[in-house]
């Protein structure tokens, strides 16, 4: 297997077992997440469960940004307590999704995420905010898609490669 060049950044030096084993720890169980291998039921299972860690992660920044611009505005008053109200159901949203996500199911809810997350992006485009966070979230958005596409192979549940197994090889 060859390692890509952002992998070899954490490589240790010299040959030997470690470079495997940090190849493995970099990226789970060798497979990109922008690019999922839905053919096998292992390679569903682990995009189900990235794009269910990009909702836990989402929703964790949420409820930093309800905290932060609730606050910036003041939970004391009509908009501040608005403001908290509407992203805290969008961390609900996105708590609900990755429970489904990681337990192999939430297509419906995972959507919902992915739709949150464009709009945000189309949001922090036209208000020209955070570079970072509109890069954090196109990140997150293609984790989420992944997951939302593992999810539906997981649903179809027949075709995958490793289920036909020989008995005897």
């Amino acid at each position: 297997m060859e390692i890509p060049s952002f992998a070899c950044i954490c490589r240790l030096d010299g040959p030997g077992p470690e470079v495997g084993r940090v190849w493995r720890s970099i990226a789970g169980v060798a497979m990109a997440f922008w690019d999922a291998d839905l053919t096998t039921r292992s390679g569903a299972e682990t995009a189900a469960d990235q794009g269910g860690l990009a909702c836990f992660i989402t929703a964790g920044l949420t409820v930093l940004g309800a905290l932060f611009f609730g606050g910036m505005v003041g939970f004391d008053t009509l908009e501040g307590q608005l403001t908290a109200g509407v992203i805290g159901l969008q961390a609900l949203v996105a708590l609900i999704a990755g429970f489904r996500l990681k337990a192999g199911k939430g297509v419906f809810w995972g959507s919902a995420v992915a739709a949150m997350l464009v709009l945000e992006i189309i949001n922090k485009l036209m208000n020209a905010l955070a570079f970072g966070g509109l890069v954090l979230n196109a990140v997150f958005l293609v984790m989420v898609v992944q997951g939302v596409r593992g999810a539906w192979a997981l649903r179809r549940g027949t075709g995958f490669e490793d289920d036909q197994v020989e008995v005897f090889e």
